[in-house]
């Protein structure tokens, strides 16, 4: 075998791992719907100990090799994003089916793509047209198909797609530090914050009231998860393509309905699925490459 054939083999056996890391992290980020359907917590109280767990593991974790990081506005705007997502989306999923909570957090990259044109004032292509255009479809069925009483959850599910979306734009302007230490601190700023929202919420004293095993699943919560996935997906990215990252994590929304149904009994409506099936489609869209015409 020659060199190049060599190099190729060897491209191919890490591309092949990059997608079975990927496609694991997504099936460990679908499982948000059975923790949290079975801790039997407030949603505040859940998100605030999975990012607690979720920051110690990742600190313990972080690559001790890096330039001093020099403060930037946009760090602000990452974290604020990250704790909005954070406490929505765990408490949509307490408040609605997991099926909602997490095909309406998978409208984030239509926000990301309006938030590109009209705030950063990128030029946006007929396909991202589409995408916005499929997704907000996707998002009037779920919204207009589900009963008053899911009208809180649907809510904070948006409010979840929304902010994911909004650091994703974050993220990109601030490509140049480790995605390690952005996860840390996105982690360890929405613990911190959530204290004042507890206390706010007057549930602050139910932190402190959770059992043993209580305790033990939210670790779970917070290392399974959420650290080890977004650890694996920084591993992905090393040998795939962003854009292949993107289709493989559609395995997460996927799956957490179905999970949710086998482990609580939980059966999403038919305008969620039909919903959820269109915005899925728009992501696929966003991801897919697009195609160049052959030159001669």
């Amino acid at each position: 075998m020659t060199p190049v054939m060599e190099n190729k083999s060897a491209e191919q056996i890490r591309a092949t791992r990059a997608r079975l890391t990927m496609a694991l992290a997504a099936v460990l980020w679908s499982t948000s719907g059975i923790f949290a359907k079975s801790l039997d917590l407030p949603g505040p109280v859940m998100a605030f100990y999975r990012a607690v767990f979720a920051s110690v593991f990742l600190g313990l974790l972080l690559p001790r090799q890096h330039k001093p990081m020099q403060w930037r506005a946009s760090l602000l705007g990452m974290m604020l994003c990250f704790a909005v997502m954070n406490l929505s989306f765990v408490s949509a999923m307490t408040l609605t089916t997991a099926a909602n909570a997490i095909f309406l957090q998978y409208t984030a990259p239509v926000w990301m793509i309006l938030a590109c044109h009209y705030w950063l004032k990128e030029s946006v292509d007929r396909a991202s047209v589409i995408s916005v255009g499929v997704g907000l479809i996707g998002v009037a069925i779920i919204v207009g198909s589900e009963a008053p009483r899911d009208a809180a959850g649907v809510a904070l599910a948006l409010l979840a797609g929304v902010s994911f979306g909004l650091l994703a734009v974050f993220l990109r302007r601030l490509n140049g530090i480790h995605p390690w230490w952005l996860t840390f601190f996105n982690h360890a700023f929405a613990a911190v914050l959530l204290v004042p929202v507890l206390w706010a919420l007057g549930e602050l004293p139910k932190v402190a009231e959770v059992s043993g095993a209580q305790l033990a699943g939210l670790a779970a919560f917070g290392i399974f998860q959420m650290a080890v996935p977004y650890v694996l997906f920084s591993h992905s990215l090393k040998s795939i393509s962003p854009q292949e990252a993107g289709i493989l994590g559609l395995i997460e929304p996927l799956l957490n309905p179905i999970l949710a149904f086998f482990w609580v009994g939980e059966r999403p409506s038919v305008g969620t699925l039909l919903g959820g099936t269109v915005i899925l489609a728009a992501v696929l869209l966003r991801y897919l490459p697009k195609t160049k015409s052959a030159r001669p």
